[in-house]
């Protein structure tokens, strides 16, 4: 149930090696007929209860089966009838999100940019900019932090929700190559919020905390380096080899 990997800790003694445990959770996937699939992270197991649980509003659904974390679902409501139902819970962010099927439309995927070659940093100015940021913290507002790791020069922002907040920061640091840069966050990761920055080319990382193993998986298969800040104390949890 437990994935246990191998991490960097970095602190004012230096780097060493230590052992991270995440709970072992999974995408699954909830298709139904040929035109939706609905996403979510979580255990997998009791996923009959989760289709019936999520798609409560739909009477007239069944399980036709269960394949690794696929489950397929069929229903005799129109495509129509459907979207409109499962369209209302994304809106209150109940999965991870929501992939509807047009076969007349390409495939729209992201292009892997990233490898762990990037800009190296030193340990101890890592340090040092974390220390800089978290401790300046105050108040109930959701912070962020640019910087670029060749000049060293930051933009910061905040906000009371967290995903504006980023998308204001990508905003504010429209000047900078991304893909030499760090953001620095306040709120824990998770896979959402990855993903906006996957977008946005950043492949450096720090958060107040890491959500699930998921989020950790999709960091390592874009060559992100992803790690989070707690008690003086920064944890690297994929990609450390950028860190000397």
């Amino acid at each position: 149930m437990f994935k246990h990997i191998q991490i960097k800790t970095i602190n004012k003694n230096g780097i060493n090696e230590n052992l991270e445990s995440f709970v072992s959770d999974s995408e699954i996937r909830i298709k139904i007929n040929d035109y939706a699939t609905i996403h979510f992270i979580c255990l997998a197991e009791n996923l009959d209860f989760l289709v019936y649980g999520y798609l409560r509003d739909l009477k007239d659904i069944k399980i036709l089966k269960i394949e690794n974390n696929d489950i397929f679902v069929k229903t005799t409501l129109s495509k129509n009838e459907v979207l409109d139902l499962i369209t209302q819970k994304e809106i209150v962010g109940t999965c991870e999100s929501i992939e509807i099927t047009n076969l007349k439309a390409e495939s729209k995927k992201i292009v892997i940019p990233f490898n762990n070659t990037r800009y190296k940093l030193k340990s101890d100015i890592l340090l040092e900019i974390c220390n800089d940021f978290y401790k300046n913290i105050e108040g109930k507002l959701y912070h962020a932090r640019i910087i670029s790791l060749e000049s060293l020069a930051f933009v910061d922002c905040k906000d009371t929700n967290i995903k504006t907040n980023i998308y204001k920061i990508l905003g504010k640091s429209k000047d900078y190559d991304l893909l030499l840069c760090a953001i620095l966050l306040d709120c824990k990761m998770n896979t959402e919020i990855l993903q906006i920055l996957i977008k946005s080319k950043i492949t450096f990382i720090i958060a107040k905390e890491i959500e699930n193993f998921a989020t950790l998986k999709l960091a390592q298969k874009f060559g992100l380096t992803i790690g989070y800040f707690c008690a003086g104390e920064i944890r690297i949890l994929s990609h450390s080899s950028r860190i000397i």
